[in-house]
């Protein structure tokens, strides 16, 4: 246990990092890496030329983006062969991220080496992925043939220049867009990274959307929605880098749907039917993360779809970027918004609802109070009524 603590303070530390002593490095070949994706990965490599008997060896390998660096022994056979299978019972791997490892071997005389770090990319291969490249965007699909992605990459194209022109943005690498012909298909990848049930995500460090769009009359609307939408989270994070974590998700979700090439008509019914019932959530209660319910989700996504569309017309594109400015310096929800637009964010959408769905508030208040008008009319008309009926002009004879 004290060999395996002190191996992984020198690779922390750096001091056993490939190539930092002369004659460090061990040979490698015959390298391999087998797997179906979601099954365990197997790792080969055949170790050459170690100068002596082995003691012990490992293997250490970590995802990109994954906090924990794993480390397991391994067994070198006489002519060099290991083969290691990771079965995942420390957790999977994160879908589509770059895998690096390498191999630290401890001789009996107590010299350490180890060999060049390695890498490869944990790809979802359980499809036959076609590709197409357009404007710095590479589509994957593998239904609905060539004319699915063609109509895919001209979504990706013209999404990408609505993007840059609302955040003056130039993407800092190619960005891959994998298109799953049905959410069953990529709820296999959710599971793995660990996210809810959804029909799109984007990994901005890793430059990855997901979506799941099936072929058929309605795949035009899906591109134009979903493919832009993504991208728009993958470009915010261009512009912010890791600050972008750091955004209110409800700025987030609202600049990627404001990216949509299509207006989701449902937004505005949702809307419209939550401020007749009195049920509009409060902005700064999205800023974490949207309601786990579909339905209250769902409004979450259309109010801040509204709210930054209203900021962006109010404020302009220079108010936009100055609240992503705010944000990204870590202010909270309320006073990012003071900083950048000189408003709390509860007032902002005082004012929002008061612009954009006032007319409606009046009217919905007003139906809200038609019936006790309807009852006060009647309790005044029937002495009224009494006393004409009753009545009798005087006549002077």
């Amino acid at each position: 246990m004290r060999r395996l603590i002190l191996l992984l303070l020198l690779f922390f530390l750096g001091i056993g990092s490939a190539g930092a002593q002369s004659g460090a490095e061990i040979p490698v070949s015959d390298l391999g890496i087998s797997y179906l994706f979601g099954e365990p990965v197997t790792f080969q490599a055949r170790l050459r030329d170690l100068p002596g008997p082995v003691a012990e060896a490992y293997i250490v390998f970590r995802a990109e983006g994954e906090a924990a660096t794993r480390v397991f022994p391994v067994t070198i056979e006489a002519d060099g062969m290991t083969r290691f299978t990771y079965a995942f019972e420390q957790g999977p791997l994160r879908p589509f991220a770059p895998v690096r490892y390498f191999y630290v071997v401890k001789l009996q005389d107590g010299r350490e080496l180890q060999t060049n770090e390695f890498s490869f990319q944990y790809l979802d291969n359980r499809f036959p992925w076609s590709e197409r490249e357009t404007d710095g965007v590479k589509v994957h699909w593998y239904a609905g043939g060539e004319p699915f992605g063609q109509a895919a990459l001209d979504a990706a194209r013209r999404g990408m220049q609505r993007i840059r022109e609302l955040l003056l943005v130039v993407p800092a690498a190619p960005i891959d867009v994998y298109i799953y012909a049905s959410v069953v298909d990529l709820q296999r990848v959710f599971e793995m990274s660990g996210l809810s049930w959804a029909g799109g995500h984007a990994s901005p460090d890793l430059r990855v959307a997901l979506m799941a769009i099936a072929p058929g009359p309605e795949q035009g609307l899906e591109m134009d929605r979903k493919i832009p939408h993504e991208l728009a989270h993958i470009l915010t994070y261009d512009l912010t880098r890791e600050r972008y974590f750091k955004l209110p998700v409800w700025l987030r979700e609202g600049i990627a749907s404001r990216a949509e090439l299509s207006f989701n008509p449902d937004y505005g019914r949702a809307l419209a039917l939550s401020t007749e019932n009195g049920t509009l959530l409060a902005m700064n209660e999205l800023c974490g993360s949207f309601p786990p319910d579909s339905g209250r989700a769902f409004l979450a996504y259309a109010q801040s779809e509204a709210l930054t569309r209203y900021l962006i017309e109010k404020y302009g594109q220079a108010g936009l970027l100055a609240l992503l400015n705010a944000y990204g310096d870590g202010l909270d929800c309320e006073q990012g918004t003071v900083r950048a637009l000189g408003k709390p964010l509860s007032q902002l959408q005082a004012e929002w609802q008061n612009a954009a769905l006032g007319r409606r508030s009046g009217l919905a208040a007003l139906g809200s109070f038609l019936p006790y008008f309807i009852l006060l009319a009647v309790l005044v008309m029937i002495p009224l009524t009494n006393a004409f009926l009753f009545w009798r002009p005087a006549h002077n004879e």
